[in-house]
C-alpha cells in the first residue's frame, strides 16, 4: 500500500477542517516508546522536548543522532500496530467529525504507512490519513488556501506548530500535550493559539 496524494483529496460535504497529527494526538507514542527503549538496556531521560540527546545507554551516554534514527525506524516496525490509544481521542474525534471534516497528517516514515493505517482501521478511526516530512506548514497551508474554510491544526510539537503558523496565521492551532512529563519541558516560544492537555478541552475550543 503506497501513502496517498494529499493533492487528490476530496470531501463528501463542504465544513470546517481539522489536520490532526497522530503520534502523542492519537496514539500513545512516548509510553510505548519508553518502554521498548528499556527492552534494549536503553532510557529516556526526560531533558528537553526532543528525542536527540535523551536517549542514553546504560552508562548515561547519549546515543547519536544516526543510532536514534535507527532506533525510531525499529520503534515503528514493531509497535506501529499495537500502540494504544490516547485517553479520550477516539470518541472526540467522532464527535468533533459531525462539524469538521478530519484529516490525519502523520510523519512516521512513509514504510509504515500500510501499518499505521492498519492500526486505525483496527480502532474503527477512519478519516483521510497522509505522511509528510519536515515541517507541515507548506502541506497544511495548501489545504487551508485549497479548501477556503476555517481550518485548525493540532499536534504535540511546537516546532510543528510554529512551521504552520508560518506559512499561514490564519489556521488555527492548538497544541495538544497530554503527557505530563513531555508538558514540562516545553520552553518554546509560544506560537500556538491554544494549549490543550485533554481531548475533552480539544472537543470544547473546536464545538463550543
Amino acid at each position: 500500500m503506497h501513502p496517498p496524494d494529499i493533492e487528490k483529496l476530496n470531501f463528501k460535504s463542504v465544513k470546517p477542517i481539522l489536520i490532526c497529527d497522530a503520534d502523542e494526538v492519537i496514539f500513545d507514542f512516548m509510553n510505548t516508546f519508553v518502554n521498548f527503549l528499556e527492552k534494549y538496556n536503553l532510557k529516556f531521560i526526560w531533558r528537553s522536548y526532543a528525542l536527540d540527546g535523551n536517549i542514553v545507554d546504560k552508562n548515561n551516554k547519549a546515543v547519536d543522532e544516526k543510532d536514534v534514527k535507527d532506533i525510531l525506524f525499529n520503534f515503528f516496525k514493531k509497535n506501529t500496530l499495537n500502540m494504544k490509544l490516547v485517553s479520550g481521542a477516539k470518541e472526540s474525534l467522532n464527535k468533533i467529525s459531525t462539524y469538521y471534516n478530519i484529516i490525519i497528517l502523520s510523519n512516521i516514515p512513509s514504510e509504515f504507512y500500510k501499518l499505521r493505517f492498519e492500526a486505525l482501521e483496527s480502532h474503527n478511526i477512519h478519516y483521510p490519513f497522509f505522511v509528510n516530512i519536515g515541517g507541515k506548514g507548506n502541506v497544511c497551508s495548501m489545504i487551508s488556501e485549497r479548501f477556503k474554510v476555517l481550518t485548525w491544526f493540532i499536534d504535540d510539537s511546537p516546532y510543528q506548530i510554529a512551521s504552520v503558523k508560518k506559512k499561514s496565521q490564519s489556521i488555527k492551532t492548538i497544541l495538544y500535550v497530554q503527557n505530563k512529563k513531555l508538558s514540562k519541558l516545553i520552553n518554546h516560544k509560544r506560537c500556538w493559539d491554544f494549549f490543550s492537555d485533554t481531548w475533552k478541552n480539544n472537543e470544547k475550543l473546536l464545538i463550543y
